[in-house]
């Protein structure tokens, strides 16, 4: 079974890098600076080195972790790649910033809206068909490039992004957003990729289940555990690789040091932890909402966001959008719309704000909802047919796999927590119901695009 970075190991780990670090923390820059912003769709955190993991299929993403500061506990607030972006994008709640499905973003403020007002050129390619133009994620950017239909996306995305750095002037900053979906299924990664890890003796051993050995139903069809785990992992390599082409065209130009560079999954994928992959609707434990977030400057000095940092409390999607624009020195928005999830990580960075939220709430389909407090996961799981929903409870310091329900024990002490989980869904759901009874109908989308989506299991 999957093991996880201990969380009192990962804490010593930041507080001892934060005394190394002294003073030296993230300064506010006197030029704007341009971002590059690279996210991944079903991107585990634990399936990356700088996270532990043991297998040789980041070396670029690990370098660049290594070199910057990496949230060991991020999560994504909806395991699914558009309503995911819309709150990286927004720092908005999905419930309140999406409608539809596929989820359409809707109105509001976003991180390239934002930039563009301060000068910025905003450029995006993406080979995800979920963050299509039609779900409105193209707006606010001068150029918008959709790849999801073509077979070398990966590539196609990578070659945009080093020609759009390699046009990058001092007089006008560059926002460029891109967008790799090679984890996701179907799995289909370059060969070469698939060789490499075929041939490393790594290959993991499948998850084990409550009833015993796993079942056959838990892999895809036609393949085993070992099949499903190795082109999951090949798909992260050819995007490791693509990064590093990125970064190392930054690193080597007249931008190094003076671009920002943030990558971060949008989502985990299940491979089995808790019953089949790729099941519907989608679970909230670890593996699906545990993401890597890496922050860092090319070719810095170091002052900007400290070298080796590593922050062990449990940080958002959200919060990805607020600390971007403080580090580049573009000022957020003075009124923060309702639904707001997000908040600047600098002052966590420096060391002001260790703890900066006290808990952070998730929801998929079907009525799925969980909240998260650094230690403890809720979940309030809805039963067709019953009207009481069930509730499940688990300790993730003593139960980091998450296969011990302590419900039943600990219900009377858990009331508080559960009443609050109670709360954000009646929120969330009256943004949702809001949402979908206010405005034009959503277009059907085009016929190629839903062909695309359903081939990424959407329904």
């Amino acid at each position: 079974m999957t093991v996880w970075p201990n969380r009192l190991a990962a804490a010593a780990l930041a507080a001892l890098t934060a005394a190394a670090c002294g003073d030296s923390g993230p300064q506010v820059p006197t030029e704007r600076s341009n971002l590059v912003l690279i996210t991944v769709s079903s991107l585990r955190a634990d399936h990356l080195g700088i996270y532990g993991y043991p297998r040789n299929i980041s070396p670029n993403l690990d370098l660049f972790g290594a070199s910057g500061a990496v949230f060991l506990e991020a999560l994504t607030p909806w395991p699914e790649t558009g309503r995911a972006a819309a709150a990286l994008l927004t720092g908005v709640d999905p419930s309140r910033s999406t409608r539809g499905e596929p989820a359409r973003l809707i109105g509001g403020s976003t991180l390239a809206s934002r930039l563009r007002e301060h000068g910025y050129r905003t450029v995006a390619a993406v080979s995800h068909p979920a963050l299509a133009a039609e779900f409105g994620f193209g707006s606010s950017f001068d150029e918008f490039r959709e790849h999801w239909a073509d077979a070398d996306a990966t590539e196609r995305v990578r070659d945009f992004g080093i020609e759009a750095l390699g046009a990058a002037t001092e007089d006008v900053p560059v926002f460029l957003w891109l967008h790799f979906a090679a984890p996701a299924r179907p799995h289909d990664p370059p060969e070469e990729d698939l060789n490499a890890v075929r041939t490393d003796t790594m290959t993991p051993a499948g998850p084990r289940f409550r009833g015993g050995a796993q079942p056959t139903a838990a892999v895809a069809p036609g393949a085993g555990y070992g099949e499903l785990a190795d082109a999951y992992d090949a798909s992260i390599r050819s995007v490791d690789r693509a990064a590093g082409a990125l970064l190392a065209s930054v690193a080597s130009a007249p931008l190094r040091g003076r671009t920002l560079f943030v990558v971060a999954g949008l989502h985990g994928e299940s491979l089995g932890e808790h019953g089949p992959p790729f099941e519907f609707p989608r679970t909230l434990f670890r593996e699906a909402l545990e993401v890597p977030l890496l922050v860092g400057w090319p070719g810095g000095d170091g002052t900007r966001v400290p070298t080796e940092t590593r922050f062990g409390s449990a940080v958002g999607l959200g919060d990805i959008g607020p600390t971007a624009l403080e580090l580049i020195g573009v000022p957020s928005p003075d009124t923060l719309p309702m639904g707001t999830i997000g908040k600047s990580l600098v002052p966590a960075l420096l060391g002001d704000d260790p703890r900066p939220h006290r808990r952070l709430y998730a929801q998929s389909e079907r009525g799925l909802f969980g909240v998260y407090d650094g230690r403890l996961r809720m979940l309030r799981i809805p039963v067709p047919g019953q009207e009481a929903p069930l509730f499940a409870l688990f300790n993730l310091v003593r139960d980091p796999n998450e296969a011990d329900n302590v419900y039943e024990q600990a219900r009377f002490s858990m009331e508080p927590l559960k009443a609050q989980l109670e709360t954000r869904r009646i929120q969330t759901v009256a943004w949702q119901q809001e949402n979908e009874g206010g405005g034009v109908a959503d277009p059907n989308v085009s016929e190629e695009l839903g062909a695309a989506l359903e081939a990424r299991g959407y329904r």
